[in-house]
């Protein structure tokens, strides 16, 4: 399959926007401070939009336990590896240096439900449970009728558990349909593919405004 080359390059845009995102240094000029704030806005469902899109646009026909144990190699064990990382390093730093979060032994435990070596990680979560249920979706109508679901879901005030960043996934769920939904539905697909990507951003912005998300 020939590798679409907006693609790469709206993957390239969304590793820059979560870097910048989640960069704050101290006595950061104003510009960038409102550049940060601005980013902070969109760029994670812009990510999961991307996400989707990439996902439905590069499926396979294969087992569903075959699927699974890719997304474990790519996305959980890199979740945990990088988990027991920083927490040791948090371990062996916080009593003499000043640490966001600090973690206790029990942090290591704590990993297997929640991301307690960095909220950061919360996203690993959210994409691990949307790969674990679209394989169920087959056809195009399911997943149009998911995409329906996803947006109650994202908009009705619902009282999820933070467990397992099932409320994150909740929130951002509808982005990562909305990016299969312009992938199957050729009218957006061509909007996306022949309009600036000015405009793809515009897009996910005047859905995303709808409700500001929460974490």
């Amino acid at each position: 399959m020939n590798r679409i080359v907006f693609l790469d390059i709206a993957k390239a845009i969304c590793i820059i926007l979560v870097v910048v995102g989640h960069y704050m240094p101290d006595n950061s000029p104003m510009w960038y401070v409102m550049l940060n704030k601005v980013i902070y806005t969109f760029h994670m469902p812009l990510f999961m939009f991307v996400s989707g899109y990439v996902y439905i646009a590069t499926k396979k026909d294969i087992s569903y336990g075959s699927f699974l144990m890719k997304k474990v190699k790519r996305l959980m064990i890199p979740y945990f590896t990088t988990s027991v990382i920083v927490i040791t390093i948090k371990l062996l730093t916080q009593d003499f240096m000043l640490v966001e979060h600090p973690v206790t032994l029990l942090s290591f435990f704590e990993i297997l439900y929640l991301p307690v070596a960095g909220y950061f990680l919360w996203f690993i979560w959210a994409l691990w449970w949307m790969f674990v249920i679209l394989p169920f979706f087959k056809t195009k109508t399911s997943r149009d009728v998911l995409f329906l679901v996803s947006i109650l879901l994202h908009f009705i005030p619902l009282e999820v558990t933070s467990l397992f960043c099932l409320e994150q996934f909740r929130g951002m769920l509808v982005y990562f349909m909305f990016g299969i939904f312009a992938f199957e539905n050729r009218w957006l697909y061509y909007f996306i593919v022949n309009f600036k990507w000015s405009k793809l951003v515009c897009a996910v912005l005047f859905l995303y405004q709808w409700k500001l998300y929460t974490f």
